[in-house]
């Protein structure tokens, strides 16, 4: 399980949320599923994050 950082478009607001899933594509899932009416959906990488 890994936390990805997801942005949606919902009701013309920009909705940043954090969501811990196993894959990224399953992390946009539930997105949509707490946001049905969400467009323009993607994942967020945090490439410069320090190790």
């Amino acid at each position: 399980m890994k936390k990805y950082l997801i942005s949606g478009q919902v009701d013309n607001y920009r909705i940043k949320v954090n969501l811990i899933s196993s894959s990224p594509s399953g992390a946009i899932n539930v997105f949509k599923n707490k946001y049905p009416n969400a467009e323009d959906i993607y994942v967020i990488q945090d490439l410069f994050k320090g190790k």
